[in-house]
């Protein structure tokens, strides 16, 4: 299970594809989002999506920082779904979403997870972190740990970082959903400066997380 569970450059790097529907909920500052494959999520309305010609760049900068670490590219078909950054754009919070069919791991290895696993898996992340952030002209300020968690009825591997960044330290949690049919991505992240302004933003984009049955 470890070795499927490794972070690739991908995970930090995401290009965009459009969602499919957008619905303003009336009174929220929250737009529902419903994405491909069955996954919906409230972002906040006037977050902005990343642009076509930015989406190359993220895309090329991805395949050169996969490159350079000796990683391969991930197993399976990955669909990078949405990424959203906060507004304005001086300030920082984003969120990224992406879709790998079929599974690293079926739902049901879950069941067998042991301690000893997750501390092996804590560690290889560890690593693989202080490894590719470097790359991205980031690094590692403290590893804050991986946990099994439930998202949406399914089985999720939480990981949790802080990293450097030009403006500050910037708090970053993944999550890493397991369905029959998906593995699904979501990657969250705030500037620690605006830690009052984000995090509750952030933790309502978890909250709204919702994975139906994909077609």
């Amino acid at each position: 299970m470890k070795k499927i569970l490794c972070p690739s450059a991908l995970l930090f790097l995401f290009a965009l594809l459009p969602p499919q529907t957008t619905h303003a909920q009336s009174g929220s500052n929250f737009v529902q989002v419903t994405l491909p494959r069955g996954i919906e999520l409230k972002i906040p309305k006037g977050w902005w999506l990343l642009s076509a010609d930015l989406n190359q760049a993220i895309q090329d900068s991805a395949d050169v920082i996969i490159g350079l670490s000796g990683e391969g590219p991930p197993d399976g078909q990955e669909t990078n779904l949405i990424a959203a950054n906060s507004m304005p754009r001086s300030t920082y919070a984003a969120v990224r979403v992406s879709s790998t069919i079929p599974p690293s791991v079926a739902p049901s290895e879950f069941a067998s997870i042991t301690t000893a696993d997750i501390r092996d898996l804590q560690s290889e992340m560890r690593q693989n972190f202080q490894k590719l952030l470097p790359l991205q002209g980031n690094l590692l300020i403290e590893f804050l740990g991986t946990r099994i968690e439930t998202i949406s009825g399914h089985p999720a591997v939480v990981t949790e970082y802080r990293r450097t960044s030009p403006e500050g330290p910037v708090f970053v949690q993944i999550n890493q959903v397991f369905t029959f049919s998906q593995e699904i991505r979501i990657s969250l992240s705030y500037r620690e400066s605006e830690v009052a302004l984000w995090k509750p933003v952030v933790e309502k984009i978890r909250r709204s997380i919702v994975i139906r049955p994909s077609p």
